[in-house]
């Protein structure tokens, strides 16, 4: 029968949409509107075919573009229970949308179309297909589809270990949503910005997100939203080491998945339930909830939670004593967990299998799972740390601290777990006690490289990395830090702000890479004008900011001139031309009554553009 509804659906409401001669094209598209949103909450299977069924009411005869806009609709709400059924629709919708050269369909059947790919093969597999729907929405410089776009793509990539990557996508969701006003779907993305954290071992900031998001659930009486923040509640306890305080938010998960009907839901509830069960040594009772889960799984033909359900039967089997067939799930669970390269799963899976080789006698086939376990943990540790390398490369500064924090602790959380693994090898021959060693000196050098890459990073944060002195960020710094001194001690300030007059014919006669050059050459030129004490930063473009402690407003306007007569003489020779530039400059110094930086700044600029305005190649000093 669905399978038919699959073959007719596009065309078997034609009959009925052409025999209604007014349709309501306006309260058609503020339906749909609503329902691409989430302003509508969909509680249960039967709210779902109550609002498709009327936004086919809706629908205007003979208005193909509309009809489209329906069936991706259509596709994203009516296959939760049949996904074969879905990766089926979806594949037909991309086609037919490509072919009437309906963009804003195809992005959003792209989209589906990945939805229902993860859950029959990976999450891996449906990246392409949520690429392509961001290119689209791309190229129609759609906001608010771009966003729709990133959220699916950032779901799978946090799911397959790549926080970095999702936590970008997420955020630029979040910005993209709140400035179309759509703020419904910018409160549930908080859900995933805060799952990313959970993941990310922010448990605190990932419990503060989740909480905002269960009172926003609550009051649009949103039962699905509410069931995935619970689930989410779960799934932090136990990773806090709580797994008894999963068990009430995971039950609620639960009781809500069966109310809306959603059989995927369920299977994923009782899965993370089974997951509790097993922490807590309640093996039967786990492995009643992996059955279940199962079945859910089964029904709806999603193949995704194979891995997780093995390892999850394995763990409770290997907990009764039954270790012969904890071992063959075992061995199914890892060939379901490499398949889709979840390395977080494979240390458990490994930590779990070498326990039952012990149990079974075999301890060279435990000593290899060790190693194994080993090996992911090194490649979780690596994976971490490049993620907080990409975090800081984009310069997340508000996150930037406790991201260095997360990583040592992750780092002493790794040294804790080699030393306990080692603990237990020393146990076995003399061979794998010297192994054991090898591999520690291995972590320990890994260490101080890490500890050497995280300072090179700090100073490549601090530094412009054309001209090779401090970038805004970093002289801003200096400048608040030279205030406060110039303050504590009666001290006299002054700020240079310096810009080189029409560097944009440098740029467009001779090309960008001949006006960086430039740039460099007039660099060098200025600290070997400027004062030992004295600091140069760049604040953008050709504009710089000189500070200059212990200087008053004429010692300030000596060094001015001094900056200008040099960079007026010099000349820097780029693509083989010899070039002759001038600054302007604006000179300020701090007032009594001054008690920041801002001002200060602003004053030099303003006289640095009356610079400009006299005719450039002089210096004004700020009234």
């Amino acid at each position: 029968m669905l399978a038919l509804l699959l073959v007719v659906m596009p065309y078997a409401h034609a009959g009925p949409a052409a025999q209604v001669s007014v349709r309501d094209t306006a309260a058609f598209d503020q339906l749909i509107r609503e329902l691409d949103n989430g302003d509508i909450p969909l509680n249960t299977r039967a709210a779902v075919e109550q609002a498709l069924d009327r936004l086919h009411t809706l629908l205007p005869p003979d208005d193909a573009h509309r009809q489209r806009q329906y069936e991706y609709m259509y596709c994203f709400l009516a296959f939760d229970n049949d996904v074969n059924a879905g990766y089926a629709y979806a594949t037909r919708g991309v086609e037919q949308a490509r072919q009437a050269g309906d963009l804003e369909a195809e992005a959003n059947f792209q989209m589906c179309h990945g939805l229902y790919q993860s859950q029959v093969t990976t999450e891996r597999d449906a990246l392409p297909a949520y690429e392509a729907g961001i290119q689209i929405a791309r190229h129609l410089e759609n906001p608010r589809l771009i966003a729709d776009g990133l959220t699916w793509r950032g779901s799978a990539q946090s799911l397959l270990g790549e926080q970095a990557k999702a936590l970008f996508d997420f955020l630029e969701a979040q910005r993209l949503y709140e400035a179309v006003g759509n703020t419904t779907a910018a409160q549930s993305n908080l859900i995933s910005i805060a799952t990313i954290y959970r993941r990310l071992g922010e448990y605190d900031k990932a419990g503060d997100y989740l909480q905002q998001s269960m009172a926003s659930a609550q009051r649009k009486q949103d039962r699905q939203e509410q069931m995935v923040v619970d689930m989410q509640l779960g799934f932090l306890a136990t990773e806090r080491g709580d797994p008894a305080g999963a068990v009430a938010p995971l039950q609620q998960a639960l009781a809500l998945a069966r109310e809306t009907g959603s059989r995927q839901s369920v299977g994923s509830a009782l899965l993370a339930l089974a997951e509790s069960s097993n922490a807590r040594q309640r093996y039967a009772e786990a492995l009643q909830q992996v059955e279940g889960a199962a079945a859910e799984f089964q029904a709806v033909a999603d193949k995704s939670s194979a891995g997780m359900l093995a390892l999850q039967s394995a763990v409770a089997h290997a907990g009764l004593g039954q270790h012969e067939l904890a071992a063959r799930e075992f061995d199914l669970a890892e060939a379901n967990v490499r398949s889709s390269r979840n390395m977080r799963y494979l240390a458990e899976l490994y930590d779990q299998r070498s326990r039952n080789q012990e149990a079974l006698g075999k301890p060279a086939a435990a000593l290899a799972d060790l190693r194994l376990k080993m090996k992911a943990d090194a490649a979780l540790a690596r994976m971490a740390k490049t993620q907080l390398t990409t975090l800081m490369s984009y310069q997340f500064d508000t996150e930037r601290r406790e991201l260095e924090n997360r990583k040592l602790a992750a780092d002493k959380v790794l040294r804790e777990q080699q030393l306990a693994t080692l603990e237990r090898i020393r146990r076995w021959q003399s061979l794998a006690i010297l192994l054991a060693g090898v591999l520690l000196l291995l972590m320990l050098w890994l260490a101080w490289r890490q500890l050497r890459q995280s300072r090179r990073l700090h100073q490549l944060a601090l530094t412009d990395p054309l001209t090779g002195i401090s970038n805004r960020r970093h002289i801003e710094d200096m400048l608040h830090a030279a205030v406060d001194v110039a303050r504590r001690t009666q001290s006299e300030l002054a700020v240079i702000m310096l810009d080189i007059d029409h560097f944009k014919h440098v740029n467009d006669s001779h090309g960008h890479p001949a006006g960086d050059q430039a740039l460099e050459q007039l660099v060098h030129v200025c600290l070997d004008a400027l004062r030992q004490h004295d600091r140069l930063g760049r604040m953008g473009g050709e504009e710089f900011l000189v500070v200059l402690p212990d200087t008053d407003l004429e010692g300030g306007l000596q060094v001015a001139e001094r900056l200008r007569a040099c960079v007026a003489a010099a000349r820097p020779v780029v693509a083989g031309v010899e070039l002759q530039l001038s600054i302007s400059l604006g000179v300020a110094q701090l007032r009594p009554t001054e008690t920041g930086a801002a001002s200060l700044v602003r004053r030099a600029d303003a006289a640095l553009y009356h610079a400009k305005d006299n005719g450039r190649n002089r210096i004004e000093a700020a009234l």
